[in-house]
């Protein structure tokens, strides 16, 4: 059983807007309880939806489920879609518009869907968010769905505090990484916006490391070797 630490999903998250969104003041600030606990709350909601491989799972349910939170912050219907090749493949696909369009978007990466988990092989529930030890426990914890937490939580943060960056940002949350990747194939080829990306920021790739309860460093993968 994997799990994530506390601190990991927010910390590269925050690197991300640091470093490449420039954002404002406001959004530079620390983040504040309300803000930790969204968060929380979409992390945990993600957690509960078994988004393993159909018949078992529903990954479409999880997309759906994080495109009703982007709507009820007031995202327009139009930037909000739940899209893949085929029914149970629901992608969620939002942008959140900058102001200048003539800059290719950014693109702001995970994936919601996991392995299957069997209650008899966990020694916690593995759909309920569990935090232990300064850990969080739950299916999906760690690969992908803190990532994909964090870039909801981030979006409606961003709409709160009106904060507007140059370029678009698009989030992404594929429902096939752990199988096919036949959807992000079919973003690919049906959805320019997707393709037409300046860069992607995945939170799926990297990591951090802790000793003795420090936080000592956090890890950004910059490539990927793929073998045919």
């Amino acid at each position: 059983m994997i799990a994530t630490p506390t601190w990991m999903g927010a910390a590269a998250l925050a690197l991300a807007a640091s470093v490449l969104l420039h954002t404002t003041a406001s959004a530079q600030a620390r983040t504040s309880s309300a803000d930790r606990a969204l968060a929380r709350e979409i992390f945990a909601e993600l957690i509960a939806i078994d988004s393993s491989e159909p018949p078992q799972g529903d990954p479409r349910a999880a997309s759906e489920a994080m495109a009703a939170r982007l709507r009820a912050a007031g995202f327009a219907e139009e930037d909000v879609q739940v899209i893949g090749p085929e029914p149970r493949l629901g992608n969620l696909v939002a942008r959140y518009r900058g102001s200048n369009r003539r800059l290719p978007p950014i693109l702001l990466m995970a994936h919601i869907d996991v392995v299957p988990a069997r209650r008899d092989d966990w020694s916690v529930d593995p759909f309920t968010l569990t935090e232990q030890d300064g850990y969080f426990y739950g299916r999906g914890a760690i690969d992908n769905k803190a990532g994909a937490a964090m870039l909801v939580a981030n979006l409606i943060r961003y709409r709160q505090e009106g904060f507007r960056p140059q370029r678009d940002l698009i989030v992404v949350l594929t429902a096939d990484e752990e199988t096919t990747g036949a959807s992000i194939q079919w973003l690919l080829q049906n959805h320019p916006e997707v393709a037409r990306a300046g860069f992607a920021l995945n939170t799926d790739a990297g990591g951090g490391e802790l000793r003795e309860g420090r936080k000592v460093v956090m890890g950004v993968q910059a490539s990927e070797k793929v073998y045919l």
